[in-house]
């Protein structure tokens, strides 16, 4: 081959293994910009961990396109953690998250609340634990180890350019404490959900939008090795036994733990575009889960229906 025809193939090489260039939202309505995670006691630390960094690549990456902000909500403002008392037996490993919100702030039900805990600055916050015996999975643990208690002080962060704007997207997450106390976790959720642009559930947090009504007459998933506990707190949902996740108007629910970011992943793509969805996914170096119904979990634990 002559050196005069291999200059146009040469020509195109560089383009060919370039890296990936950043794509525009192809989305041109008004984008949600005011998002929130719901804190609950002993929550699954991929849950909320894996949907937020999607988020939080997505605002870093097109910052200058849209204004992200991120509302951590809770009960109270005392720490949320991963672990119930308990539940490592002689260890005490986990991870404890501060919120910048409460439920009853944010439904204007009283008025804002302070930077100091309960306690008062210097004072140690208690913290909500489940009961002896449950993991959150239905299986024992073991019993309630007393030398390790939350007594660090601490300010929670106060979000002071908070926008006026209402939450659009509330993301919940699942974890063992689904199957605790949750009076009012679903509480909020019944009366926020229809305000919200979109609500995207993870794990068994689909259990708290069946028991606040959200899910009725609508499809949704959710954890596999929890399936059959789950789906009993949702008897008038269609639940999919085979699914990575579920759409359903604005409802976005997933399957267990890492499917959290594959459901987030899905709502980006919906919502910005699936070109920016692969972007994030490379910049992250995550492989996609893109097929809803590839669910090979729903056979590993037996799910009724699993195909």
């Amino acid at each position: 081959m002559r050196v005069s025809t291999m200059m146009p193939l040469i020509a195109v090489l560089p383009s060919a293994f370039a890296a990936p260039q950043q794509p525009p939202f192809t989305n041109t309505t008004e984008l949600p910009t005011h998002f929130a995670m719901l804190l609950l006691p002993h929550f699954q630390a991929l849950d909320v961990f894996g949907p937020l960094d999607v988020l939080n690549t997505l605002s870093m990456l097109y910052g200058n396109q849209t204004a992200m902000t991120l509302t951590m909500l809770s009960k109270t403002m005392d720490p949320v953690g991963t672990t119930i008392k308990g539940m490592h037996g002689k260890g005490n490993f986990g991870e404890e998250v501060l919120p910048t919100n409460t439920f009853a702030n944010v439904l204007g039900k009283k008025k804002k609340c302070s930077a100091k805990p309960s306690g008062g600055h210097g004072q140690a916050s208690a913290q909500s634990y489940g009961k002896d015996g449950d993991d959150g999975w239905g299986n024992g643990y073991a019993r309630r180890h007393e030398g390790h208690e939350p007594t660090a002080p601490h300010t929670p962060p106060m979000n002071h350019t908070m926008p006026m704007k209402d939450i659009e997207v509330l993301l919940v997450p699942g974890g063992g404490g689904t199957r605790q106390n949750m009076t009012e976790e679903i509480a909020f959720v019944k009366e926020i959900y229809p305000k919200l642009k979109y609500i995207i559930s993870i794990c068994t947090g689909a259990t708290l939008l069946s028991r606040a009504g959200v899910l009725d007459g609508k499809k949704a998933t959710t954890n596999k090795r929890a399936w059959a506990w789950a789906t009993s707190t949702g008897p008038n949902v269609t639940w999919v036994p085979s699914a990575r996740w579920v759409e359903d108007g604005n409802i976005f629910t997933s399957s267990g733990i890492s499917a959290g970011i594959d459901v987030t992943m899905a709502w980006v793509g919906k919502v910005y575009g699936e070109e920016v969805a692969d972007y994030l996914a490379n910049s992250m170096e995550y492989e996609r889960w893109t097929d809803p119904h590839k669910d090979p979990f729903a056979k590993v634990w037996d799910v009724p229906g699993a195909v």
